[in-house]
């Protein structure tokens, strides 16, 4: 199943967020997720790479709707700055944020 492009939201049962990137979007789109979930300004995050090598993981994720039967099922989860994060070999970020943040539906 591939997603469509530029997919953003929020899923009231999971209380997740997704969102959805290609290689060249996925570090960017990361971080200025995770900041708009955590209401923190980017600059205001721990850098990335103190919790993933965000080489290895664009390069895992390398033109993921393209190489969808190479990378079906492969996923990367982690947690930054407070947030559980999932990366998809379909192109989905999923973002739980912390018990201590508000949620906007």
């Amino acid at each position: 199943m591939t997603l469509p492009e530029d997919r953003v939201g929020y899923d009231p049962e999971t209380k997740t967020y997704y969102a959805q990137f290609d290689t060249a979007t996925l570090i960017p789109t990361i971080i200025q997720s995770v900041a708009a979930v955590t209401g923190k300004p980017s600059q205001e995050l721990d850098p990335l790479y103190e919790v993933i090598d965000p080489d290895a993981l664009e390069k895992l994720f390398d033109n993921p709707r393209h190489n969808s039967p190479e990378h079906e099922g492969v996923y990367v989860s982690f947690k930054f700055a407070s947030c559980k994060l999932s990366v998809s070999w379909d192109g989905e970020i999923r973002i739980t944020p912390p018990h201590d943040v508000d949620i906007i539906e």
